[in-house]
């Protein structure tokens, strides 16, 4: 399954599902400052933007007038590098103030993380089933990695693990809309979901071997449930009693 993530025509196109990119045209962004790469990359997750304060706390910028200072030196970085690749006038900001809220305005960034965000919503909503499985298959195609792969501060491992809770829901559930009329779907999906979104996830495992013991795949149950011991052995756990009884059903 391949990204579905192409940037709409005059847009940024940020890259934060994976390995994070910024480009303009084929062009990569390059920011030169830490301070710089850290707001950027905290606005590009928060689509409605961030308080002043909350930056400045989340990006441990210091406290008071010092905090305030390094915060606006960041945003001016981040405007002078947008204005840099995409040849824009001085004046173009990139990072622009709502009420007390800094944001990235979307006429100019079109973003994986929002998009993909959207299109959890919309599958949450609609009522017609067609169309909710291509809404989360949109969402999955958009989840390429983890949020933000390769940061570890502080504040983005809770938005990495609502996001990956967002994607691990959506596999269960295109499984699930799939699954009676298309079970070779339904498996290609839950593969992937283990693979590429939580290979530690019982449940995403779970369903798998339970769809593959209906298509009568005896030999696909096994070798799924030794790599759930593998990957579980990765974290120093084993299979929950729940998981072997699941298995232990589909072989009896």
């Amino acid at each position: 399954m391949g990204s579905a993530f192409v940037a709409a025509p005059g847009k940024i196109k940020v890259e934060v599902l994976g390995v994070p990119r910024v480009a303009w045209s084929g062009k990569e962004v390059v920011f030169g400052r830490a301070e710089a790469r850290d707001l950027f990359a905290l606005l590009s997750v928060s689509p409605d933007g961030v308080l002043a304060d909350g930056i400045v706390e989340a990006l441990r910028a210091g406290d008071g007038e010092r905090g305030g200072r390094r915060l606006e030196s960041a945003v001016r970085e981040v405007n002078q590098a947008m204005r840099h690749v995409t040849g824009c006038a001085a004046g173009v900001r990139f990072v622009v103030k709502s009420g007390d809220r800094r944001l990235l305005p979307a006429s100019w960034f079109d973003v994986d993380v929002w998009r993909f965000g959207d299109a959890c919503q919309r599958a949450s909503t609609t009522t017609d089933d067609p169309a909710r499985a291509e809404t989360l298959q949109e969402a999955l195609a958009l989840y390429q990695g983890p949020l933000l792969a390769g940061r570890d501060d502080l504040w983005v491992l809770p938005v990495r693990q609502a996001a990956q809770r967002q994607a691990v829901n959506a596999a269960v559930r295109l499984a699930e809309l799939v699954r009676a009329d298309d079970p070779d779907r339904a498996v290609d999906v839950l593969q992937l979901a283990v693979e590429r979104i939580d290979p530690y996830s019982e449940m995403l495992w779970g369903q798998l071997m339970t769809i593959q013991g209906e298509l009568g795949r005896h030999l696909a149950v096994r070798r799924s449930f030794e790599l759930l011991k593998e990957r579980l052995a990765e974290i120093d756990t084993a299979p929950s009693a729940q998981a072997r009884q699941v298995y232990e059903r589909l072989l009896g």
